[in-house]
């Protein structure tokens, strides 16, 4: 575990951060996996049953990792303040109340699942597909939570190489049971769903056995709820919860969208949102490893350190954002390309819808990471309903261009591309004025209990 309260900021997060983000692109190569196996051995229009059923998946899972990041800036803070009771009584709460909450999500994911798609005009010619997929992934949501939960909790520690060797089993299995289900067993879409929920369940075991051996604060002994532990952990989780909630629901909303251009422009735009999130994942790592450096030090009463860990992230932001622009800009048909069987009819359309969507979201790398250096600031000093505000701006601006440029210049799947680095440019100047005003000091959690 990394002590961030001492030491070269921007080295100790670069150091944490890279572990995490191997870790990360290979949960993105997992969440990839049903992608391409599907659209290589089944079809293109599997594909968009997949990529349809995802932003569902998303929104209805939203409020248990809003909880859960909650819980992980709760845990930082308490790990920085030397608070080892209070932390592990945080652990035991999180799995009392997220047991109850991903039980609620089960239910309401299975049964919904057909109005959810016909709500987002899926065509009939995937529904079906996308109906078995969602229903199957929802049925086995508690795996996934309980995975992340854990994974999440001992980055708070500032443990981000077990995540990593955990998400390496996990990524293999998922790819094995993927091609062997579906190329081999010929089970469709309904088995690379069945592949993920498996290689979750056994990733939850081998992630949870491996948190508790290692970390002792992380090992309870007796499972109890705290009534106090929970309300802190709802003040900095349910603002997240709510904006996740949100972002999934503006996901929707452009899926929707996305939806009326037909099932090639689906197919394309599920297979570059897949590279997008795939090429995002070195700045999201850099604001997740902003946010524990901050939680620490604000739990330890070091706000300088806390303010010279954020700009040291925006030092790294830049770069990578840069040479993420660069790679995708140059190789983003190449990754296109994976998704898609050359002998399908469709496969040439398919390609080029994702590789325009692409072409344009990779040039404005630069704002995400600029907008999520100062989120990942503002949640590490707890001030989580900015953070929520800000992204759902970010997420009402991305909507509201995309439906208008569709609208009125006809751009197809283009007016997604374009809108999103407007909400991020604007919201990006917004978040470094709260930041310069001060409006989120007095509201670290070790001064609340």
């Amino acid at each position: 575990m990394i002590d961030f309260t001492s030491g070269n900021p921007m080295k100790q997060i670069f150091s944490f951060a890279l572990p995490m983000l191997v870790g990360n692109l290979l949960q993105q190569l997992y969440s990839m996996a049903d992608t391409i196996v599907v659209g290589r051995f089944v079809s293109g229009t599997a594909l968009a049953a997949v990529g349809s059923s995802n932003s569902i998946i998303q929104f209805l899972v939203s409020i248990l990792v809003g909880l859960t990041v909650g819980a992980s800036v709760v845990i930082s803070q308490f790990y920085g303040a030397k608070k080892d009771a209070e932390l592990k009584q945080t652990v035991s709460t999180s799995i009392v109340f997220l047991a109850v909450f991903s039980i609620v999500v089960t239910i309401g994911g299975v049964i919904g699942a057909g109005p959810l798609l016909r709500f987002l005009g899926v065509d009939d010619i995937i529904f079906e597909d996308a109906r078995m997929y969602l229903m199957i992934i929802m049925a086995g949501v508690t795996f996934p939570v309980y995975f992340n939960m854990y994974m999440a909790y001992m980055r708070a520690l500032g443990d981000s190489k077990s995540p990593l060797y955990i998400l390496l089993f996990s990524t293999t299995l998922n790819i094995g049971l993927d091609v062997w289900f579906v190329a081999g067993f010929g089970w469709g879409v309904a088995g690379a769903a069945i592949a993920t929920i498996a290689s979750q369940a056994l990733a939850m075991v081998f992630c949870i056995w491996v948190a508790v051996r290692k970390i002792e604060q992380l090992r309870v002994n007796k499972i109890t709820f705290d009534k106090t532990i929970f309300k802190l952990i709802l003040n900095y989780g349910v603002p997240t919860s709510i904006q996740l909630s949100i972002t999934s629901l503006a996901s929707m909303t452009i899926m929707r969208l996305v939806n009326s251009f037909g099932a090639i422009v689906v197919a394309g735009f599920s297979a570059g949102l897949r590279v997008e999130n795939f090429a995002l994942m070195p700045l999201s790592n850099i604001f997740t490893a902003i946010s524990t450096f901050v939680g620490q030090n604000m739990g330890a009463d070091k706000e300088d350190r806390a303010r010279e860990g954020l700009w040291a992230g925006v030092k790294l932001m830049l770069i990578i954002g840069v040479i993420t622009s660069v790679l995708l800009l140059i190789f983003g048909r190449f990754f296109m390309a994976q998704f898609v069987n050359e002998g399908d009819v469709n496969a040439a359309a398919i390609i080029n819808e994702g590789t325009v969507y692409l072409s344009i979201i990779s040039l404005f790398y630069v704002l995400f990471g600029i907008f999520f250096a100062f989120n990942g600031f503002f949640r590490g000093v707890g001030d989580a309903v900015v953070v929520m505000v800000l992204t759902i701006v970010s997420l009402c601006i991305r909507t509201a261009s995309a439906h208008f440029l569709a609208a009125n210049f006809g751009m197809g799947i283009s007016s997604v591309a374009w809108s999103i680095p407007i909400g991020w440019g604007l919201c990006a100047v917004f978040a470094f004025f709260y930041y310069k005003m001060g409006w989120w000091k007095g509201k670290v959690a070790t001064d609340k209990i």
